[in-house]
């Protein structure tokens, strides 16, 4: 993708992206409204979603995150949400390999109990097939633990509650429970994202809490691939790695499954 901000006018910022096909495309965002939908203008696809290839509207929204990204690395505006910005991610992972063994286990030793002990989770937040949205036994799909850092690359608040993700093979969507909680303005909030162990790590061959903070990095470097990929690029190399990351995208995620 080849992207270039061309102008702001009245709070609208105007990108023109050459996709992969080297086609145009003109993005305008109104940074002003950010509950408005970006205007995509191009005469390549049809204009009427439903009438594109799998593929063309994925290209399509490849193109829209591309210039969105360009958009809130180009100009002082602040486009996109902490998650999506590789350099907070960045930042995110500096934290937690600066954080002392204690911090550490203090912090995240809920987590990572959640983790290796999804039917706990499931007894403790009510997810059960009398409870859930479909028919047969729920299965916690992904556990979602975020933590707040300051200027300096701090941890200095962890979230209390997971934000959990669960479904089924009679689910046609993941659902969720827990909550989605925020840092405040002054500080970053960096989310891990992780699927259960499907089974408890072999204490020969895992040794908490360090290798489980090789766990949280991973998913980290993983959500700044899917970044990438999200918008139709290549990942940088050091970033270019297996693994679960961000868990749907703009992108076939076959190819990155999660780690056993």
């Amino acid at each position: 993708m080849k992207a270039e901000i061309i102008g702001t006018e009245d709070g609208i910022i105007g990108v023109k992206v050459i996709d992969p096909r080297g086609n145009q495309h003109l993005v305008e965002i109104d940074v002003e409204d950010e509950d408005s939908k970006d205007l995509h203008a191009q005469e390549s696809y049809p204009l009427d979603a439903s009438k594109r290839t799998k593929e063309q509207e994925r290209l399509m929204n490849q193109v829209a995150a591309r210039a969105r990204f360009e958009a809130h690395t180009q100009t002082e505006y602040e486009i996109l949400r902490d998650g999506w910005d590789p350099r907070q991610l960045r930042r995110g992972i500096d934290a937690l390999e600066n954080m002392p063994a204690e911090e550490f286990d203090e912090a995240f030793r809920e987590y990572y109990h959640a983790l290796i002990n999804p039917e706990k989770t499931k007894e403790e937040y009510d997810i059960t097939k009398y409870s859930v949205e479909f028919p047969g036994e729920p299965q916690v799909s992904l556990i979602m633990k975020g933590f707040c850092i300051d200027e300096s690359n701090k941890v200095v608040n962890v979230l209390s509650d997971f934000c959990i993700y669960y479904s089924n093979e009679n689910a046609e969507m993941n659902y969720t429970t827990g909550t989605f909680a925020s840092c405040s303005d002054n500080l970053t909030q960096i989310t891990p994202m992780i699927p259960p162990f499907k089974q408890p790590p072999d204490v020969d061959d895992f040794v908490y809490p360090e290798d489980f903070r090789g766990f949280m990095i991973h998913n980290l470097i993983c959500q700044i691939r899917d970044i990438y990929l999200n918008m139709g690029e290549d990942p940088p190399d050091q970033y270019n790695i297996q693994g679960f990351g961000k868990g749907t995208g703009n992108f076939d995620y076959d190819q990155y499954l999660p780690w056993e």
